[in-house]
């Protein structure tokens, strides 16, 4: 498997009303680019404010723990 970096979207409603839109990187464990997309769908089941932006594949190697 390879790491791949996931760029997410997030809209949330502030205080004042206004939408904000953040967006917040995800270091994925996948085969490929439409695994680690489909393995962050599943990781935000049962949201609606969010957006795939983007998949690219990381130069990490492994993950030490």
């Amino acid at each position: 498997m390879k790491y791949w970096t996931v760029t997410v979207q997030l809209e949330h409603e502030s205080d004042t009303g206004r939408v904000q839109r953040t967006r917040e990187l995800y270091l994925v464990d996948a085969v490929s680019a439409s695994d680690a997309e489909a393995k962050i769908y599943k990781e935000f089941e049962g949201e609606s404010n969010f957006t795939v932006i983007g998949a690219v594949q990381s130069k990490i190697i492994k993950v030490i723990e």
